[in-house]
Formats: C-alpha cells, sequence, structure tokens
C-alpha cells in the first residue's frame, strides 16, 4: 500500500482540527468582546440611629416579678422607641427597693414598657388592669355586634351606636349609626380577663376601658339603641373621626284638618216627580237657662 494517500488523509485531519479549534477560540474572543462591562456601583446605606432599650428574655407572665435575669438590652431603632419603653434599670426598681411585677404577657424580644408594670403583685381581679384616669364598663353584645367573638381582651375596637328613630320625622323607617369611640382597649370577656388568648370565643358581654366622659357616651347609646363593635389592627393608632352629637331637630306639629260638614240625604216630592237632594245639616246648639 502506498504511503502517500494514508499521509494526506492525517494531513487532512490535522487541518480541519485545527480549524475547528480556531474558529472556536475566535468566537469566545468576539463575544468576550461585544459583552458590555458591567460596573458594580454600591449607594451608600444610611445609618441608622439605635439605642438600647430593656425586652423580654424569656416568656414573662401576668403577675410575674421581673428580674434583671429575665430581661436583656436589645438595640432598638431610636425613631421607634415605644412610648413607656425601659432604658435605665433604674425603672426596674421600686421606691421600696422590690421588684416591680407584670400586668399582662409579654413574649421574648417583646419591649417592656412602664404601662405593663404595677408595684405591687397582681391579683386576679379586673380592678388592677385598669389604668390610672380610666374606667371600665361593659356592653352587651352579640354574633354580629360583637365581631363573631374574635373580640379578645388587650384588643382595640372602634365603638359604633345604631338607632332607630322612625316616627320622629316622618312615617318611614329611619335609622342612624354613629362612631361615638375610638380604639379603645378591650379589658375583658364575659368574665375572662387574661390577654394572649387565640381563636374566637363567643360573649354576651364586653368590658371596656373608658374614661368617665366616654363612660356617659356609652350608657346613653346604650339606652338609645344598639351598641355594635369594630376590631382594630394590633398595629393600627390612627384615631377615626367621631361624630359630634347634634340636638335632635323638634318635631313639626301637625295642623288639624277643618272637619267636614255633615251633610243630609232630603227627599223632595213634587207631584209625581220625585228627587233627592243633599243640604248640609244647621249646627245644633243648645242653649241653657236660669
Amino acid at each position: 500500500m502506498r504511503a502517500g494517500p494514508i499521509v494526506s488523509l492525517g494531513l487532512s485531519v490535522l487541518v480541519g482540527i485545527a480549524a475547528v479549534v480556531f474558529g472556536r477560540s475566535w468566537i469566545n474572543s468576539e463575544a468576550e468582546a461585544s459583552r458590555p462591562e458591567i460596573t458594580s456601583i454600591a449607594e451608600p446605606v444610611a445609618e441608622v440611629a439605635l439605642t438600647k432599650i430593656y425586652v423580654a428574655n424569656a416568656n414573662i407572665r401576668r403577675g410575674d416579678e421581673l428580674t434583671l435575669d429575665s430581661l436583656r438590652l436589645a438595640d432598638w431603632p431610636a425613631d421607634y422607641v415605644p412610648l413607656g419603653a425601659i432604658t435605665d434599670p433604674s425603672s426596674l426598681i421600686n421606691p421600696d427597693g422590690s421588684q416591680p411585677f407584670s400586668l399582662g404577657t409579654i413574649v421574648p424580644g417583646e419591649p417592656v414598657l412602664l404601662n405593663k408594670l404595677s408595684s405591687q403583685r397582681v391579683g386576679d381581679t379586673l380592678a388592677q388592669l385598669i389604668e390610672p384616669g380610666y374606667r371600665a364598663i361593659s356592653v352587651e353584645v352579640d354574633d354580629a355586634t360583637g365581631v363573631a367573638g374574635f373580640v379578645l381582651p388587650d384588643h382595640r375596637v372602634d365603638v359604633h351606636s345604631f338607632r332607630d328613630l322612625t316616627g320622629d320625622f316622618s312615617n318611614e323607617r329611619v335609622l342612624r349609626g354613629d362612631l361615638i369611640l375610638s380604639n379603645i382597649r378591650v379589658l375583658a370577656i364575659d368574665q375572662s380577663f387574661e390577654e394572649g388568648q387565640d381563636g374566637a370565643r363567643l360573649a354576651r358581654t364586653v368590658t371596656l376601658q373608658v374614661t368617665p366622659e366616654q363612660a356617659n357616651l356609652v350608657g346613653i347609646a346604650v339606652q338609645a339603641g344598639t351598641i355594635g363593635l369594630a376590631l382594630r389592627r394590633a398595629d393600627d393608632e390612627t384615631e377615626a373621626e367621631i361624630a359630634t352629637p347634634k340636638p335632635r331637630p323638634s318635631r313639626t306639629p301637625k295642623t288639624s284638618r277643618p272637619a267636614r260638614p255633615a251633610f243630609a240625604n232630603i227627599r223632595v216630592i213634587a207631584g209625581e216627580q220625585e228627587a233627592t237632594v243633599s243640604a248640609p245639616k244647621a249646627a245644633s246648639t243648645a242653649q241653657t237657662g236660669n
């Protein structure tokens, strides 16, 4: 067999392989050259001012004594520190040197607030949960007016008044609804005032924390009609616009219509002709003399 054809075939294969390698290298270099250069620019992040406040280090139940072991200092955005947050450990000591007690449940990581602490051990009485300057008042509710049982202790609600004014202005039925209180704290449902309850609990009464003036409004609304509660979001602190009481307009006296004169039918006969005519009756007067 001649060696010439074999050498020619080998050279052809080598040239083909070299062409493929060169072509692939050229394509890759062109692709890299045409790819846009991406420059990463890191924007400066605004520094958030932090402060340290005391938060719960473990689950604290109502009536538990607060100690430094049950709390810890945590960084908190300075612009969003809750009202009443504790930053000074001296606030955790009563004037007599004793430790304060928790008025409610505080979960781990939750800020400890002064209005949730008491200098005396909390017993099982509702009066100890009422904040200074407030009163507790109960209203009757049902499935509809009580938000189907989803209103629980320590929730916030708006209070609405519904009245039936039918007959005050016209013969048509007239109903009126007003928002009388906004962002009101729920103290208890029926005879339960334990915080941290889940789900729904159908109740017949709901106890609200109100000011003395608000207690008067609720009492009047209960006597005048029906009370309804509207549940608020846990983080909703906005104050809804409350209706300004307006004096009830006086009724327009009904004017009496003049009495229609009485008529009598008179039969008139003239010969063989007969007719019946109607004539007003004369007013009868009675005169008496001595």
